[in-house]
């Protein structure tokens, strides 16, 4: 596809610059971003890319090959709105940079094209968000660092989009290094790199292709069940969130919430918590049998404790183990998208084909299988 034509074809002038964000997956620490722990991201080698020019105006027009729509609206007017599907994402940025007081003197024409597949659990929103960030702040000169890029993307993703997301998504692109996954504290936004130094041994992304959005899924409902955990316990201990209870006080933890299901959430929060640091001693050690065991764990608990897996996530995962894999677990949100396995790097074509055959023998659904480098953040790619 000549990306340079299509931005002629769609705005009848030529692009002048081009930028790129990756996606990510999360190594280990699922669903407690938003609840004050420690996570493991990194950026992977699956980017979406956009084809800038400025505009006279103060329109910012936009265009998305994937889906072949265009949206336009005036800086001024900016607002959500349902119509506009993905384009909520990219006009969010600008609304929110502007009711910050940066100076967003004009428009811009936008052409976006992602590899990342939408409803993957390889944040292909967040990535949206990032770019667009990371765009506004390079064309309009905004001295904005990447920490807070992030900030500023999961600031538009909870208060124009609905999502009552963590920092983790946007953190894990915005500050992603190559051979490095991010040790990210998201209580306080600090962060140390981990290196990612596996050997022989390599991690893969197996995509269901069963999608999911997760403003209608139940995303915000396990968001709403921890607040209600986080309610009672506070009564009886003095934290700010839940990941400050470590796996010692499930016990009295569960004589304190009587509710099943919100005791289940919370024990999921507080144990996944744990193995993150269980995974980077792990990796400091190069300890595949214990990264494996972590990594079989933390699946079960999302299934059995925070019930955000379902059959196409646990049949996937079933897939990797069969054939093969060290260890597997659902990576995002969950509710369909993509799991992670752990596997020896030389089998990765019969891992592929077995897991295939696996899926579809039980879905009758044809699963991605794909290989991923780990990669730094957004960039800027080339002028034209």
């Amino acid at each position: 596809m000549n990306l340079e034509q299509e931005f002629y074809n769609v705005f009848k002038s030529a692009p002048t610059l081009s930028y790129k964000a990756p996606a990510r997956i999360n190594l280990i620490g699922e669903h407690i971003d938003y609840n004050g722990g420690r996570v493991l991201p990194c950026a992977i080698s699956s980017y979406i890319r956009a084809f800038v020019s400025k505009r006279d105006d103060d329109i910012i027009s936009a265009h998305s090959l994937n889906i072949r729509t265009t949206h336009s609206i005036h800086l001024s007017q900016i607002q959500y709105d349902k119509e506009n599907d993905w384009c909520n994402y990219v006009f969010g940025i600008f609304y929110v940079l502007r009711q910050m007081g940066y100076s967003i003197p004009h428009g811009l024409n936008i052409l976006i094209n992602s590899e990342i597949p939408v409803g993957s659990g390889l944040s292909s929103s967040a990535a949206l968000l990032v770019l667009i960030c990371y765009i506004a702040n390079d064309i309009y000169d905004l001295k904005i660092n990447l920490k807070n890029i992030a900030k500023i993307a999961v600031k538009c993703e909870n208060e124009f989009c609905g999502l009552k997301c963590g920092i983790m998504d946007e953190a894990a692109i915005a500050l992603g290094l190559r051979n490095k996954c991010l040790l990210l504290d998201c209580s306080k936004f600090e962060y140390e790199y981990i290196d990612l130094d596996l050997g022989k041994y390599a991690f893969v992304v197996l995509k269901t292709n069963k999608p999911r959005a997760l403003v209608e899924s139940k995303y915000n409902k396990r968001v709403e069940e921890c607040e209600k955990g986080l309610a009672i316990l506070k009564e009886h201990y003095q934290i700010d969130n839940l990941c400050q209870l470590n796996v010692e006080e499930l016990d009295n933890v569960r004589k304190l919430i009587k509710d099943d299901i919100i005791y289940k959430r919370v024990k999921h929060v507080i144990s996944e918590n744990d193995r993150v640091y269980e995974f980077v001693r792990a990796l400091n050690k190069r300890d595949m049998h214990m990264l494996s065991t972590l990594l079989d764990a933390s699946h079960q608990s999302l299934k059995e404790d925070y019930e955000v897996t379902g059959i196409h996530l646990d049949t996937i995962v079933d897939a990797a183990k069969a054939a093969g894999a060290l260890g597997a677990r659902m990576t995002g949100a969950g509710f369909g998208g993509c799991a992670i396995a752990l596997i020896d790097r030389s089998t990765f074509i019969e891992f592929k084909e077995k897991v295939e055959e696996y899926y579809f023998q039980k879905l009758n659904i044809m699963p991605e299988v794909f290989s991923i480098d780990i990669v730094d953040g957004p960039s800027h790619e080339y002028d034209f």
